[in-house]
C-alpha cells in the first residue's frame, strides 16, 4: 500500500510538470497553427487534465458519500434541471448519509454539500469556521466573476466584509419603494393584454423578467432599462445575454476554458466584450449620480433615493477614508444587488404563478385575501408597505414556492478555515462546502410529501413551525449574518406583484399545456428558472 502511495504521489508531481509545460510552451505553439489544430490540442489536454484531477475523490474526503462523477456531470451538462438531477443522482446517495452531508463536483473540485437542517444551521452561523471560499473572487477570467465583481458584500470575509456591510446594509434596508413596484406591475399587466397572443397565451417568464429588470434598475440607481416599454433595446439585450452566459454549466464546471482557452470560443469572447460595455455603463452611472448628489444633496426626498444614492451618502458620512468604498467596490455591490433582485425575483414569481394556476383552490384563497386587504373594484390599487405586511396567506404561498423552487440551487461556496467536525463528520482544513438548499427542500426525510404544493405547511402550528428545533429546514435566502441582502426587497416586490395580479386576473394552464403535472426547470447552474411557462389569463374587470 505504501509503494502505491509513492507511485500516486510521483504521478501527481509529473502531471503537474506536464500541465505547466503545456500552459507555457504548447499553448503558444498551437496558437500559431490552424484553428482545428489548436482547438483539438486544447480539448485533448483539457480532458486529460480533468479526467486525472477531477474524477478522483480526494483521500481526505473519502469518508463522505459521493455522487457518481460521470452520472452527475452528464446530468449537469446535458441540460437536465436540478430537480431531475436531485431525484436521479443526489437523493439516492443522500439517503445513505447519516447526517445529510455528501460530496458533489463544482468549480473547485469535489465539494462537501450540506442538505440537512442541523448541519445547514451550523454552516450558516459559524462564519469564522466556514467563511466564503477564498478563491471565488480570484478567477477574474470568469464571466460570472466579472459581472459580480471581486469586491462585494456577498463574497468578502472578515473586516473587509464588515466595511461593505456598514455601507450597503443600511442603504438596502432604507430603500423599499413599494409604490414604484406597483407602477411597474401596472405596466406589466398592460403588456399581458397587448403583446403576443394577448391574455390567452401569456409568456410569463419573458414579461416578468422585463418587470423585475426595470424595477431593480430604477431602485438600484434610478436607471431605466425600458424593458417593459422597449423590450428589444440594446441595453436589455446586452444585459440578458450576459446573465444567460453566467449560467452556462460548461464554463461553471470547467473554468479552465475561460482562463486559458477563451481565444478558442469566439461567442464567449464576444460576451466578455459586452461585459466591458456593461462596466462602462455601471461606472458612468456612479459618476453621474455622485455629481447629482453633490449639486442637489438637500433637494432629494428620502422616499425617492435609490440604493446608489443611499450608499454614496453613507460613504460620505464615513469619516475614515479607509472605511469608504471605492467606485469599483460600489460597482461590484450594485452588480450583486442586480443578481439578488432581478432573475431571482422574476423566476420565483414565475413559479408562484404556475403553482397558483395548477392549484386553483390555492389561487382562490390567495385572491380572497388580496381583495379583503386591497378592496375589490375596477380600479388599479398599489399596495402599501403595511398592506404587504398584512398578506399572511399570500406570504405562505410565497414561502412554499421558495421551498419548491427557491431562487438559488445552493450558496456561494464556503471553505473550512481549520479542521472541524460538522454534524459528526470530519471536515479537513481548506475543504470547499456549499449549502444545498434545493436538495434539502425536496428531501422526503426532511419534508412530508415534498413534491406537493401545500402553502399551509407555513401556517401557524404547521409543518414548518414544528421543525423549528431541528435547525434550518427552510433556507432559500441563507441565514445568519450572511443572509441574502436582497431578501426583504424581493419579498416586498413579490407581494405587490402577486396581490395586484390576483386582484385583476384569474389564470389557468392552457388546455394543451405540457406542464400540467410538473413544470420543467432549466438546465443552467446557480439560478433556478422555468424552461418555459405560458398561462391563460382572464380579466376580472
Amino acid at each position: 500500500m505504501s509503494s502505491l502511495k509513492v507511485l500516486l504521489n510521483d504521478a501527481e508531481k509529473h502531471f503537474g510538470k506536464l500541465s505547466s509545460f503545456y500552459v507555457h510552451h504548447i499553448i503558444p505553439y498551437v496558437k500559431r497553427r490552424s484553428p482545428h489544430t489548436y482547438i483539438a490540442a486544447a480539448v485533448v489536454a483539457f480532458l486529460s487534465y480533468q479526467v486525472y484531477n477531477a474524477v478522483r475523490v480526494p483521500r481526505n474526503l473519502r469518508h463522505i458519500p459521493a455522487v457518481p462523477y460521470w452520472k452527475y456531470m452528464k446530468s449537469a451538462l446535458s441540460g437536465e434541471g436540478i430537480d431531475v438531477r436531485a431525484q436521479k443522482v443526489i437523493l439516492p446517495v443522500l439517503a445513505k448519509s447519516p447526517n445529510g452531508i455528501y460530496l458533489r463536483p463544482n468549480e473547485f473540485g469535489w465539494t462537501v454539500a450540506i442538505a440537512s437542517p442541523a448541519a445547514m444551521k451550523t454552516l450558516f452561523l459559524r462564519t469564522d469556521d466556514y467563511p466564503k471560499h477564498s478563491s471565488f473572487n480570484k478567477n477574474m477570467e470568469s464571466l460570472a466573476v466579472r459581472f459580480g465583481g471581486a469586491e462585494n458584500i456577498a463574497i468578502l470575509n472578515g473586516s473587509v466584509w464588515k466595511k461593505h456591510r456598514t455601507i450597503a446594509n443600511p442603504a438596502f434596508h432604507r430603500s423599499m419603494p413599494v409604490r414604484m413596484f406597483g407602477k411597474q406591475c401596472e405596466k406589466m399587466m398592460v403588456a399581458f393584454e397587448k403583446e403576443g397572443d394577448g391574455l390567452v397565451n401569456v409568456d410569463v417568464p419573458k414579461l416578468l423578467q422585463r418587470f423585475t429588470l426595470d424595477v431593480i434598475g430604477l431602485a438600484a440607481f434610478d436607471y431605466n432599462f425600458e424593458a417593459l416599454d422597449n423590450p428589444n433595446n440594446e441595453k436589455v439585450t446586452m444585459y440578458n445575454e450576459i446573465i444567460k452566459g453566467t449560467q452556462n454549466p460548461v464554463y461553471f464546471f470547467f473554468p479552465i476554458l475561460e482562463k486559458y482557452f477563451l481565444w478558442a470560443f469566439p461567442k464567449r469572447k464576444a460576451l466578455h466584450r459586452k461585459m466591458d460595455e456593461m462596466n462602462t455603463i455601471f461606472f458612468s452611472i456612479i459618476d453621474r449620480k455622485r455629481k447629482t448628489l453633490a449639486s442637489n444633496k438637500n433637494n432629494i426626498e428620502e422616499v425617492d433615493k435609490d440604493l446608489l444614492t443611499l450608499m454614496l451618502e453613507a460613504n460620505e458620512d464615513t469619516e475614515n477614508p479607509q472605511h469608504q468604498l471605492s467606485d469599483a467596490e460600489l460597482r461590484d455591490n450594485l452588480a450583486v444587488f442586480f443578481l439578488a433582485g432581478h432573475d431571482t425575483t422574476s423566476n420565483t414569481l414565475c413559479f408562484a404563478l404556475y403553482y397558483l394556476a395548477a392549484n386553483q383552490h390555492v389561487q382562490e384563497k390567495a385572491r380572497e385575501e388580496a381583495l379583503r386587504i386591497l378592496g375589490d373594484g375596477d380600479d388599479i390599487v398599489y399596495p402599501s408597505a403595511q398592506q404587504c405586511s398584512d398578506m399572511k396567506y399570500i406570504y405562505m404561498v410565497m414561502k412554499e414556492t421558495l421551498r419548491m423552487d427557491g431562487p438559488a440551487q445552493n450558496t456561494i461556496p464556503r471553505q473550512s478555515s481549520r479542521d472541524t467536525e460538522l454534524a459528526g463528520t470530519f471536515i479537513p482544513n481548506g475543504t470547499s462546502l456549499i449549502a444545498d438548499m434545493f436538495v434539502m427542500h425536496h428531501d422526503p426525510s426532511v419534508w412530508k410529501d415534498p413534491e406537493a404544493f401545500v402553502p399551509e405547511r407555513f401556517a401557524p402550528g404547521g409543518e414548518s413551525e414544528s421543525k423549528a428545533g431541528q435547525g434550518l429546514s427552510w433556507a432559500p435566502f441563507g441565514s445568519g449574518s450572511r443572509q441574502c441582502i436582497g431578501m426583504n426587497f424581493s419579498l416586498a416586490e413579490q407581494k405587490v406583484a402577486l396581490s395586484m395580479l390576483l386582484r385583476k386576473f384569474t389564470w389557468t394552464l392552457p388546455d394543451n399545456s405540457t406542464i400540467k403535472e410538473h413544470i420543467v426547470i432549466g438546465g443552467g447552474v446557480g439560478i433556478i428558472y422555468p424552461e418555459e411557462l405560458h398561462l391563460k389569463f382572464t380579466k376580472r374587470f
